[in-house]
């Protein structure tokens, strides 16, 4: 990576990283992932996809930290320096301390995907001691009463307001992230001045998608195409966004594979047992890492770009592809292929194209 940086300095911020991005992609370096340390969780949320895989009987099966140890050692030989720790929630752990102490103190740039509602005194202090990149919290309403609601749990909202404010106190990074359900959509103007108010990021998603048990419950939570963006693009900073976005990337050219991001080519993900994905979403190709070298594995991730489009294919050449959230692996979780598009995507899609267009347009 040296030799990159030393020819691009003095270059603008935006094509040093373009060019790094060029890089990393071309070497197939495995830059980010995320270790699910668990599918266990002390909530109940009822969008969850993983809720029917996870649970208490599963703890046996999950890595112990040994396992994860190694995994992220050797994930760091390969070239990795982003990892999120998730779940699940990550903090029911007995070893979290452990295994996030090794990530950092191994030069990871370390993320945590959490609830919240478990993070105490002693969490606090590990974050004290070795800052994390980012505490990437989950909440999803503005209120008691909705937060109990989604997650089936009390005090869900108080608690996790509390570890907010407290990691604020102490001076760690904090984002707060929502899910747009049929629950809450009448609080995200609170949330986002919640998150306002205390200076922190705010990010909101309306991909709700069935769990990977096959359950489709959760699609009933879905609010409208037309209210996700009206939710999303309230204010013109998310718009500019888009369309700086859709500027930078809208004229990449279209690949026979059905796969066209960064699984397993800068990206990959970990489940709770040692089976190495492309990313969270792509349910093959697999790796059993607890049996094997996280080199092995990731030589086997390139195969995700084998997945050939059929002729027919809609999403191959549409000008709205980048502004719907295209995903195939979303694809196959709702439709059971990857070449199967979600139409509740490609509306998104649709409506976000048009919108980010007009206002570049003037209209």
């Amino acid at each position: 990576m040296s030799s990159v940086c030393a020819q691009t300095t003095g270059l603008e911020d935006r094509e040093f990283w373009d060019s790094l991005s060029a890089r990393i992609a071309g070497d197939r370096v495995p830059y980010y992932g995320s270790l699910a340390l668990t599918h266990r969780c002390n909530l109940h949320c009822v969008h969850c996809y993983i809720r029917s895989e996870g649970g208490d009987h599963d703890a046996p099966r999950e890595l112990d930290t040994l396992q994860w140890k190694r995994i992220i050692d050797e994930a760091g030989e390969a070239g990795c320096l982003n990892l999120v720790l998730t779940g699940g929630e990550p903090l029911l752990r007995e070893d979290f301390a452990e295994i996030y102490a090794h990530a950092k103190r191994s030069g990871f740039l370390v993320t945590v995907f959490t609830n919240g509602t478990l993070i105490d005194g002693e969490t606090l202090a590990l974050f004290r001691e070795l800052p994390p990149r980012l505490v990437d919290v989950s909440l999803y309403g503005a209120t008691e009463d909705t937060c109990r609601r989604i997650t089936g749990t009390p005090d869900s909202f108080g608690r996790a307001l509390a570890a907010i404010d407290a990691m604020l106190a102490q001076g760690t990074r904090v984002g707060l992230k929502s899910v747009m359900m049929t629950l809450n959509e009448g609080e995200f103007s609170a949330l986002e001045e919640l998150a306002r108010s205390r200076g922190i990021r705010f990010r909101r998603d309306a991909a709700i998608f069935p769990a990977f048990s096959g359950d489709r419950s959760p699609l009933e939570l879905r609010v409208s195409p037309e209210k996700a963006l009206e939710l999303e693009l309230a204010d013109a900073v998310a718009i500019a966004g888009w369309r700086e976005y859709l500027e930078r990337y809208g004229d990449a050219p279209a690949t026979g594979s059905v796969y066209s991001c960064g699984a397993g080519i800068t990206t990959f993900h970990v489940d709770p047992f040692g089976v190495l994905h492309p990313c969270v979403m792509a349910r093959a190709p697999r790796y059993p890492l607890a049996c094997g070298r996280f080199a092995d594995g990731w030589s086997e991730m390139a195969h995700v770009r084998d997945l050939q489009a059929p002729a027919d294919f809609r999403c191959r050449d549409c000008r709205m592809k980048l502004a719907c959230g295209y995903c195939p692996g979303f694809f196959a979780a709702e439709n059971g292929s990857e070449d199967v598009p979600s139409e509740y995507l490609c509306r998104i899609g649709k409506l976000r194209y048009e919108r980010i267009t007009q206002a570049a347009s003037g209209g």
